[in-house]
């Protein structure tokens, strides 16, 4: 019987139990529950919206039909607008409870174009949906709603991130029915009072018949008393914490490349003083009700925790990741094995970053300012390069070097164009020409006349070159002349080479300076280098009365007799005077050499001697000899008159006769004015025999006609 009792006791003890866990809500431990509308992220801060995992609120710009909160202005977003929402990193969660069932809910997440967001996955108890939220073609992140239908009875939701950050601006809910009033709290209160009364009662009277007596009495009085009993809901809560990391300028894929810093703060609903104390990284810090910790460069985990002088503690935590340091970046270049920074031989650039902290997520190069990018290592030919060297961070920091390669592999072109080759050329002598050089251009040239032996420089402008070579200082002959050329960066070009013949100096020409018409002139000519062409001896009229005669000798001697028969071209006999001679001799090239001498007729030379009779016996005059430089025509005979003699007895005469005083006195004058005209030694002496031969005559004839 009484097994049976306490049987049927312990399933009124179950339904109990379970009445009362049913009678409870799910709902978060921490979150109250979401009022009706919408709710912005900042209401974490008031305890509607829990944070779990790397959670922080950040600070960007968007563009969408969405309006700010009213506490940051309420201003539209259609153009753009900036304000803090809350940044989910990978694997972090916002969540938080409703009060009643939902008849509509949504969360509000940003599309962007950063390729390191993720995917949004919204929950409410058995319902979930997913969003990735990468839009490549938008420029300005933009808001959207993400509206998920919530099951009947459902009490909780979350909103988390993986594969990336998630951003979030708000919550929106709306609820069926109206929202639950303050009522007492019913109270269930099971009284369960087992009462087992035990009474043992021993009398022992000692006679010859015990009597044992035992009376048990046992009462069972299970008393279940359910009281309505109105409670009012618990004010006090533990303190509250928020930690909210804020950078003041936002990188790639959750990292702040700025100063980043966590702002804690805490509060307690009665009032009760806070201390706050916790770590980052390991680091312990302490402070008041609220403090503003500098983060420090790489990745971390900050644990606090707030303690009220009531005894009751919150905690969280925060992580922050901070990478304000770009990459390092180095380029290497081979030495520069030209002139003026450029390279005569064809180059290779490579280049090596790294990044200690967030890491190196890029590293290329371009060649056309930006505009594609290419990897390491590169190849320059010929030409005046401006090379970009790029390396970027997973924090989007970035590094931009220029480099300047110029590469001229190729020889410059060089050409002498004036004179050409194989000129004869006289005196200052201008050499010219082109010096080219598609790449780096022409610097310079140097010039030899001398084979290759010395070297000169020549002037330059632009592409042209010209020098003056003074071949007067040369001997006649055949020169080479090199032209060669530099461009700046070094090379050097091919010689350019012509062949020129320098004439300069005329053959030697010298003829007798004066002889008589009955006398030879000597002419000698003497080449200089180049074989003599054409020699020519010219007698002219002083006076242009008559056509001038042209004799023409043989070059190949180098001595000449010049005569002249005293007849000019056109047959007249040239009269007393003194007539010029000029003796001409030209070389192969042209040039020529000359002298002048003259050529003297005296006046005697044209007279006739006319011999007067004598009476005495004739005798032959012999007409003197008169030497001529050329073939003379035939000159006038002296006539001698033979007379008949006569009988008549003619006197003796001791004097000379007329004639021979007149001659004599001739003969004087002659050689007066030969030795004003000709002061030759030679001359005067063939003219002292000739006045010898004449006063030996004269004596003769004197003897004769005193006989």
């Amino acid at each position: 019987m009484q097994r049976s009792r306490l049987m049927w006791i312990f399933p009124i003890l179950a339904i109990l139990l379970w009445w009362t866990s049913a009678s409870t809500h799910a709902a978060p431990l921490a979150a109250y529950s979401l009022p009706e509308g919408r709710t912005y992220d900042q209401a974490h801060n008031l305890g509607y919206i829990d944070w779990s995992g790397p959670v922080q609120y950040v600070y960007i710009t968007h563009r969408d039909g969405t309006s700010l909160p009213p506490e940051e202005g309420g201003a539209s977003c259609g153009v753009s607008c900036s304000e803090w929402v809350t940044r989910l990193g990978n694997g972090g969660t916002a969540s938080g409870s409703f009060d009643r069932d939902v008849s509509y809910f949504e969360a509000m997440v940003e599309f962007t174009r950063d390729g390191s967001v993720g995917t949004a996955t919204l929950r409410a108890c058995s319902s979930s949906m997913s969003w990735y939220l990468y839009n490549g073609s938008t420029t300005l992140p933009g808001y959207v709603s993400m509206i998920l239908a919530v099951p009947a009875g459902c009490r909780s939701w979350s909103l988390s991130a993986s594969g990336g950050y998630v951003d979030f601006r708000s919550i929106d809910v709306e609820y069926s029915g109206p929202p639950n009033t303050a009522t007492p709290t019913p109270s269930r209160t099971p009284t369960f009072t087992p009462t087992i009364t035990l009474t043992p009662t021993a009398t022992f009277t000692p006679s010859l018949t015990p009597t044992l007596t035992f009376t048990p009495t046992m009462t069972f009085t299970p008393t279940a008393t359910f009281t309505n009993t109105p409670s009012p809901t618990p004010t006090p809560l533990p303190p509250q914490i928020t930690g909210v990391v804020v950078c003041d300028l936002w990188g790639d894929a959750g990292w702040c490349r700025g100063n980043e810093t966590l702002e804690l703060t805490a509060s307690d609903p009665q009032g009760f003083d806070l201390t706050i104390a916790g770590d980052l990284n390991g680091e312990p810090f302490t402070c008041g009700n609220s403090c503003d910790l500098p983060l420090p460069e790489g990745t971390g985990t900050a644990n606090y925790t707030v303690t009220s002088t009531s005894g009751r503690t919150a905690s969280g935590l925060s992580t922050w990741q901070r990478d304000g340091t770009p990459p390092d970046l180095a380029v290497s270049l081979p030495p520069v094995d030209g002139r003026n920074g450029w390279y005569v031989s064809e180059v290779d650039l490579s280049a090596i970053a790294n990044d200690a902290i967030s890491g190196l997520s890029v590293l290329n190069g371009s060649l056309d300012g930006g505009t594609t990018w290419i990897s390491f290592p590169v190849q320059f030919m010929d030409g005046d390069h401006l090379a970009l060297i790029h390396a970027r961070d997973v924090a989007g920091n970035e590094v931009t070097v220029e480099r300047r390669i110029r590469v001229d592999t190729v020889s410059p072109v060089v050409q002498i164009t004036s004179p050409t080759n194989g000129d004869v050329v006289q005196g200052d002598v201008h050499l010219s020409g082109s010096l080219e050089d598609m790449t780096s251009g022409p610097e310079g040239g140097e010039i030899s006349v001398d084979g290759g032996r010395t070297w000169f420089p020549v002037s330059l402008h632009v592409d042209a070159w010209s020098f003056v070579w003074r071949s007067g200082e040369v001997p006649n002959g055949e020169y080479i002349i090199q032209m060669r050329g530099l461009d700046r960066a070094g090379n050097d070009s091919a010689a350019s080479t012509i062949s020129l013949t320098v004439d300069n100096a005329p053959p030697a020409v010298s003829i007798t300076e004066r002889w008589w018409i009955w006398e030879t002139g000597t002419l000698k000519v003497l080449s200089n280098h180049f074989p003599i062409a054409t020699i020519q001896v010219t007698i002219r009229d002083p006076q242009k009365r008559w056509k001038e005669v042209v004799l023409d000798f043989d070059p190949g001697r180098n001595s000449y007799t010049v005569k002249w028969d005293r007849r000019f071209a056109d047959g007249t006999l040239a009269p007393p005077g003194e007539y010029p001679v000029w003796a001409v001799a030209c070389d192969l090239n042209g040039l020529c050499g000359q002298d002048e001498g003259w050529i003297v007729i005296p006046e005697m030379a044209t007279s006739t001697a006319t011999i007067s009779p004598s009476p005495t016996a004739t005798s032959t005059v012999m007409p003197l000899a008169t030497p001529t430089a050329t073939q003379i025509a035939p000159a006038p005979t002296l006539v001698m008159n033979t007379p008949i003699p006569e009988d008549i007895p003619v006197p003796a005469q001791s004097s000379l006769p007329l004639w021979q005083i007149i001659g004599l006195l001739g003969l004087f004058m002659v050689i007066a004015s030969a030795s004003v005209v000709d002061p030759r030694p030679k001359a005067l002496k063939r003219l002292g025999e000739t006045f010898k031969v004449m006063s030996a005559q004269a004596k003769d004839n004197s003897f004769d006609n005193k006989i």
